[in-house]
C-alpha cells in the first residue's frame, strides 16, 4: 500500500512539473536587451514630427546666403550695406523683424508701391507710419511679418526709374542699407533730377554759400545725403570730366566713385590713396579747375604708405571759362 501511494505521488508530481514547464511565463531577464541606438540608426523622423521642421528651418537658415530662402523667394541674398541696384532687377537683403530698418535710397523724395507693406493711415501726424514711414530720402521699413515683404521704389511724380527691393525678415539687430544706382542707368534720371532740383535748391539757398558748402561736406562724411540731391556711381558720361589731381605719391581716382547732383551744386566723391614709401599730404590746391567750388578729403589729410581716404570735391553747376580775347605778346611768344 504504502509503495503504491509513493508511486501514485511521483507520478502527480512529474505531471504537475511538466504543466508547469509549458505554461511558464518568460520574465524580463529572458528577453535580450537591444540598445536604443539600433532601433534609430538610419530611421526617418516622422513627416509631422517637430524637430524635423526645426532641422528643416535650420538647414534653409544656413544654405539661404546661396540659395533658397523663406518662401517662394529664391536668389542670393546681399547681405552688404551698400548696395548698387540696376532698374528691374530684383535685390534680395535681409531686415531686422520687429524693429525699424533704414533704406537710404538715391532719389530725394521716394515713394513706395507694395503689397505686402501697409503705410499706415490716418488723422494725426504720427499715424502716416506703418509699417513703412518715409523721411526725406531714407525709407523706414519695421514689420512683425515672418515671410518676405516686396516693394518697388520710385522718385515721387516720376516712374521712369524703379528699384525692386525683396526684404527676408529675420531675428537679427536693426539694419541700415545704402541704395544707389549703377552708373550706366544714371543717365534716365533727367525726370527724376528735374523735381529733385526744387528740393536742392531750397537746400542750398537756406543758408550763406560758404555755411551750405561746409554743411554739404559735413552730411557727404557722415554718410548722408543732402536734401534733393540724388547719389549714383560716377557715370560714365561724367567720369572724362571729373577733377585730377596732380599730388606726387597719390593716386586719386573719381571714375570709379560717387556723384551727387544738386541744383547749383555737384559733387564728386572720390579716393585717394598713398602710393609711396612716405607720408604725403593731401593739397586741396592740386585738384583745383576752374568749375571747382571747394575741395576737401576725409577722414585723413596726410596719409602713411598704404592709407586710404576720400576725397570730396564741389564743383559749379553749369559754369564754364568764360572766352577771352587773347593780347599779343610784346616780346614775341612765351617761354
Amino acid at each position: 500500500m504504502k509503495a503504491n501511494s509513493k508511486y501514485l505521488l511521483a507520478v502527480s508530481l512529474a505531471i504537475a512539473g511538466h504543466v508547469h514547464a509549458q505554461d511558464k511565463t518568460p520574465t524580463m531577464d529572458d528577453i535580450p536587451v537591444v540598445p536604443a541606438g539600433v532601433m534609430r540608426e538610419n530611421v526617418p523622423a516622422p513627416i509631422g514630427s517637430r524637430s524635423a521642421v526645426v532641422n528643416n528651418q535650420k538647414g534653409r537658415g544656413q544654405g539661404a546666403e546661396a540659395g533658397v530662402d523663406s518662401g517662394n523667394f529664391s536668389g542670393n541674398i546681399n547681405s552688404s550695406s551698400h548696395i548698387t541696384m540696376k532698374p528691374g532687377v530684383n535685390q534680395i537683403i535681409p531686415i531686422a523683424i520687429g524693429h525699424p530698418n533704414r533704406i537710404v535710397t538715391p532719389f530725394s523724395t521716394p515713394d513706395i508701391t507694395s503689397t505686402t507693406l501697409s503705410s499706415g493711415g490716418g488723422g494725426g501726424e504720427k499715424d502716416k507710419c506703418g509699417e513703412v514711414c518715409i523721411k526725406d530720402n531714407v525709407i523706414y521699413i519695421a514689420t512683425l511679418k515672418e515671410s518676405p515683404v516686396t516693394m518697388f521704389i520710385t522718385e515721387k511724380g516720376s516712374e521712369s526709374q524703379a528699384l525692386s527691393l525683396t526684404m527676408i525678415p529675420r531675428k537679427i539687430p536693426p539694419r541700415e542699407v545704402f541704395v544707389k544706382l549703377d552708373g550706366s542707368f544714371a543717365g534716365g534720371m533727367g525726370g527724376v533730377r528735374a523735381s529733385a532740383n526744387a528740393k536742392a535748391e531750397a537746400w542750398e539757398t537756406s543758408q550763406p554759400y560758404i555755411e551750405t558748402i561746409r554743411t554739404l561736406f559735413r552730411k557727404l562724411a557722415l554718410n548722408e545725403i543732402p536734401q534733393g540731391f540724388t547719389m549714383t556711381a560716377t557715370p560714365r558720361e561724367l567720369a572724362a570730366k571729373a577733377p585730377k589731381c596732380s599730388i606726387p605719391g597719390l593716386s586719386v581716382d573719381f571714375a570709379a566713385g560717387q556723384y551727387m547732383a544738386g541744383h547749383n551744386l555737384n559733387v564728386y566723391v572720390g579716393v585717394a590713396r598713398n602710393d609711396s614709401q612716405d607720408l604725403v599730404e593731401f593739397r586741396e590746391s592740386q585738384c583745383a579747375n576752374w568749375n571747382t567750388a571747394a575741395i576737401t578729403s576725409w577722414p585723413l589729410k596726410v596719409l602713411e604708405p598704404g592709407q586710404r581716404t576720400e576725397v570730396y570735391v564741389a564743383v559749379k553747376q553749369g559754369h564754364a571759362p568764360s572766352s577771352m580775347s587773347q593780347r599779343p605778346s610784346l616780346i614775341g611768344g612765351r617761354n
